[in-house]
């Protein structure tokens, strides 16, 4: 297979799981240097602020997924 028939069918799994991502309720994340926009410090934990409805996830690599954008080391779901 190659890589754009690759791309092509990959690309609606990437969507699928981002969307059931940003589905789920927002959860702690485990502390790495400053919380992300929308949570607050708690120990060793990035808890998420009772008005926040944005899913943060811990940046892998350099960038961050579609429609999330990248606050110290996580990426938060854009609206």
């Amino acid at each position: 297979m190659n890589c754009v028939r690759l791309g092509l069918f990959l690309a609606p799994l990437a969507f699928a799981a981002g969307g059931a991502l940003a589905q789920q309720p927002v959860q702690p994340l485990p502390k790495v240097g400053s919380c992300p926009l929308g949570y607050y410090s708690s120990g060793s934990y990035c808890v998420s602020s009772p008005s926040n409805k944005r899913q943060a996830i811990p940046k892998q690599g350099r960038g961050c997924p579609l429609g999330w954008f990248s606050s110290g080391s996580y990426c938060v779901q854009s609206r």
